[in-house]
Formats: C-alpha cells, sequence, structure tokens
C-alpha cells in the first residue's frame, strides 16, 4: 500500500487554459459511493499548434472495438485477438486450450531433456540449455500476450473502452464514460472506499469542487502521468490481492472456520471479537507485519508483470527513457521546490514530453489504471489454473516505475 502515497502528483492549472469550458464530468465518487454528472455540454478546449487526440474520433477510437494500445506478436495470441474482435463467446475456451498445449508442450520437453541429459556431454549440455531458455522464453511471451488479452477481453464485458497511446504527449480528450464500469462494476464495497482514497490523493483534495467539478485543465509531464498510471496499476493488483484474502477470511470466519470452542479463536481469527474491524478493509490492512505487506506487495508471477509493463509502455513510452530526458531537464536541483520551477518552465520550452488534460480525463485515466492491477490479478489466477506462472521476483522492474538511483536529483512527485 505504501507505493500508493509515490503516485501523487502536484496538479497546477495553466493560467492560459483558464478560459477552457468544461467537458462532460463525472465528480469522483459521492458519499455513497455513486458517481454523479456535473454537466451535459462538451467543448473542445486546447492552445497552440497541439492536436487533441479525441477519444470519439475515428482514429482513437476505430469503428471495430480493439484490444487497448498494445501490440500482440505471437500466432496464438492473434488468434485469439481475432476471436475476441470478430467471436468473444470462443475467446476463453480457445485461451484455455492454447495454455493447455503449451503446458503439454512444456512438460514433454522436460522428460526428453532429463533423459538426454544423462547421456549428454557437457558441451552438448550447455547447448541444449541454452535451447530451452530460448524456448522457455517464447513461451513466456505467449502467455505474456494471451494474460495481457483476458484483460482487455473484461475490459470489453465492463463496456469500457481502454484508452489510446498516449506517446508524444499533447492536448487529450477521452470523451463521456459511465465510470461505473472502472468502480462499482469491478470492486467489492471494502476496496471501492480504497479506491476512492487512491483517488482523492491523486486528483486533489476531496471538498475541492474545481477538481470534482472536472473543470481544471492541468498541463503535467508525460512521465508524471506514466507513473502516476503504472503505480496505480500496481496499487489496484495488490488491492485485489489483499481484499480476495479479506473476503476470503471475512466469510470463514463468519462461519466459524477457525473453530467456536478454541481458546485461540480471537488470535486466529481477527473478526472474532472486532466487529466494526471486520467491515473494514483498512483496518485490516493496517493490522499486517512487515513480511506480510511485503508477501502482498509482490507480483505474483512474472508473465503477470510483462504485462503491466506492456500496457504501461504500450500507452507511454520506456518510463526509463521519459524519466532520463526529464532529468537531463532540470540538471542538479537541490530542493524540491527548485525542481518544481523547473519542471514548470521545461514544460512550457516543450523540452519534455507532457500532456494537457482535464482533471475528469485524468480521473478516469487513474481509474482505467487502478482496475488494470485489478483485473490482471484476476486473470492470473485463472490462468495460473492452466499453466504454471513463473514466479517473480519481489523487486517491481524499473520499465513499470522509471526508479533508477539517481542520488542528488529532486523530481517532483
Amino acid at each position: 500500500m505504501a507505493l500508493a502515497s509515490r503516485a501523487v502528483v502536484e496538479l497546477r492549472s495553466d493560467a492560459t487554459l483558464a478560459s477552457c469550458e468544461q467537458a462532460p464530468a463525472f465528480s469522483a465518487f459521492a458519499g455513497d459511493g455513486g458517481l454523479r454528472s456535473s454537466g451535459s455540454a462538451r467543448r473542445q478546449c486546447g492552445r497552440g499548434g497541439g492536436v487533441a487526440r479525441l477519444a470519439a474520433d475515428t482514429e482513437a477510437v476505430p469503428d471495430r472495438w480493439r484490444a487497448g494500445p498494445a501490440e500482440v506478436y505471437s500466432g496464438e495470441a492473434q488468434k485469439a485477438l481475432y476471436l475476441l474482435k470478430e467471436n468473444p463467446m470462443l475467446f476463453d475456451p480457445a485461451v484455455e486450450e492454447t495454455l493447455e498445449a503449451i503446458r503439454d508442450q512444456r512438460e514433454e520437453e522436460e522428460q526428453k531433456q532429463e533423459a538426454l541429459d544423462q547421456e549428454a556431454g557437457k558441451d552438448t549440455l550447455a547447448l541444449r540449455r541454452r535451447m530451452e531458455e530460448v524456448r522457455e522464453a517464447e513461451r513466456a511471451r505467449i502467455v505474456t500476450e494471451l494474460l495481457y488479452l483476458k484483460v482487455c477481453s473484461r475490459f470489453k464485458q465492463l463496456q469500457v473502452p481502454l484508452i489510446p497511446t498516449l506517446r508524444g504527449g499533447g492536448n487529450v480528450k477521452f470523451g463521456a464514460l459511465d465510470l461505473k464500469g472502472l468502480t462499482e462494476d469491478v470492486y467489492s464495497k471494502d476496496a471501492l472506499d480504497l479506491v476512492r482514497e487512491h483517488l482523492f490523493r491523486i486528483i486533489g483534495q476531496q471538498g475541492s469542487t474545481s477538481y470534482m467539478g472536472g473543470l481544471a485543465v492541468v498541463q503535467i509531464a508525460l512521465f508524471q502521468v506514466g507513473q502516476v498510471y503504472a503505480m496505480s496499476s500496481l496499487f489496484g493488483y495488490y488491492l485485489r490481492r489483499v481484499d480476495a484474502r479479506y473476503q476470503l477470511e471475512k466469510l470463514a470466519g463468519n462461519f466459524g472456520a477457525w473453530g467456536e470452542e478454541s481458546s485461540e479463536t480471537t488470535a486466529s481469527n481477527p473478526f472474532a471479537e472486532d466487529k466494526e474491524g471486520a467491515d473494514s478493509l483498512k483496518d485490516y490492512i493496517k493490522a499486517f507485519g512487515p513480511e506480510e505487506v511485503q508477501r502482498m506487495t509482490t507480483i505474483a508471477s512474472v508473465e503477470a508483470q510483462m504485462a503491466m509493463e506492456q500496457q504501461v509502455t504500450a500507452l507511454f513510452g520506456d518510463l526509463r527513457v521519459l524519466k532520463e530526458k526529464l532529468v537531463n531537464a532540470l540538471g542538479m536541483s537541490t530542493s524540491e521546490q527548485e525542481a518544481t520551477r523547473k519542471l514548470e518552465q521545461a514544460i512550457q520550452n516543450n523540452e519534455v514530453e507532457s500532456l494537457r488534460i482535464t482533471s475528469d480525463d485524468l480521473r478516469r485515466l487513474v481509474l482505467e489504471a487502478v482496475a488494470y492491477g485489478a483485473l490482471l490479478n484476476d486473470s492470473e489466477k485463472q490462468v495460473d489454473t492452466i499453466y504454471e506462472l513463473t514466479p517473480a521476483s519481489s523487486r517491481i522492474s524499473g520499465a513499470l516505475t522509471g526508479d533508477d538511483d539517481d542520488e542528488g536529483r529532486y523530481l517532483p512527485e
């Protein structure tokens, strides 16, 4: 959960864009968890020579549904993508059949390898191991693309189009969308409260009518937006993982799964006495020890991590490259205030890629990112029941966060 706080960005409206009129907006979350429309008028706004990317334009959203901004290249994934577009009913069975075939192929190769290793010489063994590494990497790529398409399939079921690529920056406008498909249709009530808190930490103060009403137009470095998306995806993944455990333990506690007569019931069942705590996922997370936090805030498989990287890179480009551009533009800064001032100047001088985006569209971007992480966690579990995925290390890849060692330099969050 600590990663969520790193995704906080300080948004400032561009004074020259103050005259822009609002687009159709949905206030973030009402007190009851619902979404309320804040206006029906829709107008375009922008400045200079920037080209607005409208999600309603035919270029941004073609007549035929598109499965997210990332491309898939393997024959197996392209076949699955075709079915997802043309005959969605056959998509899941086809993916399962492909995963079973890849699993059987891997098991057969492992059996052959064991038999050959007993007779092969040293040089032959090294060559065979290298060939096996190549085949394993190819299998991982295929499974990653299928996993990515399964997440896209969930968005299609929710009737929520994934936003188009934002590479290069510029003006962006995604158009109107019922955000119910990114909130109430995805999460439990317990998890929805934490999604709301995460959103408010990024968008602005909860009581700010300008942010909640969609009037603010902000200009942000593309790297910052990409990092917010990546961190929000990680937050969604972790939240889904923790919420699944919370709901299971809550259900088990309600049915007395820990044993009604045991003297250790209170210690082993967190819901035994604290009825109020049983209704609070936030309190449940706060009770985690360091080892539990480490375990729950780790992407379980290499393939899921690659699928998340695939989405982030397709949307924004390589975050490490974007960060390096930003660091070079800022130079050496001795304080966060100085870095913020230099960043604003670099954006105005077009020295770094940036986005001009309304707070409504930024809200949608954040909610999509969180939902992507949550649905990736669901799809990962489904795939792992058929094809054993590769366990991931505890370290999150720099391709996801853009985080490298840059001591002595400040980057505004």
